[in-house]
């Protein structure tokens, strides 16, 4: 009796050699390469643009203050509301009742902070700094507005530099300037807060505040944000 090998032959035939192998793992290697090189690449994506977002609600955040800081300025002195908008503490209180001799809004950045009292949580602004935020010259130089993460709020950590898990922050908030708006003459029009100007900031006349609140991050990567806003002393809508 005879018994045939074709099946035998034909499964060495079509069988994988040492270098078909060899290519196989090679091209699944690449593959899986590849993936990973796409997930590294989208994770970092992620991380940029969730900076990108703190950035971006560090940045409104101040916006919101100013107005807050108005509008608590308005509930505290509601008699010279239209007079003592521009404090830049709203629970500083001096002894002139029309705060001209409160520190105002003036030209130059400032920074944020958070204050407590009778168990209510207030903004108010530290400035004028005669700088601004500048990396150039390196972060150290910068620590005025630096932002530290505490109990799930991004406070002010002045005089040190914060780095987190999230990247490092700055935030200013920028002077612009303040217009008359109700004035006929053009070069009136801009006006400067120190009591000694002409017409001053403590007339009840319509103003208009122009400023800028600003944010820079460092972490997988460099950025800014930047919102400028108007508030007024008045409550046309």
């Amino acid at each position: 009796m005879k018994f045939s090998t074709k099946r035998w032959i034909i499964g060495v035939k079509h069988g994988f050699t040492i270098w078909e192998i060899l290519i196989i793992i090679i091209v699944i290697s690449v593959g899986l390469l590849s993936v990973v090189v796409v997930l590294t690449n989208g994770m970092k994506y992620v991380q940029k643009t969730r900076q990108k977002v703190i950035a971006l609600n560090l940045a409104r955040e101040w916006m919101e203050a100013v107005y807050q800081i108005r509008d608590t300025n308005w509930t505290r002195r509601a008699w010279v509301k239209d007079v003592c908008w521009l404090k830049i503490n709203p629970l500083l209180d001096e002894w002139a009742q029309r705060c001209n001799d409160d520190p105002w809004f003036s030209s130059g950045v400032y920074i944020l902070q958070r204050l407590s009292t009778w168990g209510q949580e207030y903004f108010a602004l530290t400035g004028p700094i005669l700088t601004w935020i500048n990396l150039v010259n390196g972060i150290e130089n910068n620590s005025w507005f630096s932002l530290c993460h505490q109990s799930g709020y991004w406070n002010s950590c002045i005089g040190q530099i914060a780095e987190t898990s999230e990247g490092t922050y700055f935030r200013e908030i920028a002077w612009l300037w303040l217009y008359l708006k109700d004035s006929v003459n053009s070069w009136w029009d801009l006006i400067s807060c120190p009591w000694w100007t002409t017409p001053g900031c403590w007339t009840a006349s319509a103003k208009e505040f122009r400023f800028c609140s600003r944010v820079v991050y460092i972490g997988d990567s460099t950025g800014e944000v930047k919102f400028c806003g108007v508030i007024t002393n008045f409550n046309g809508k």
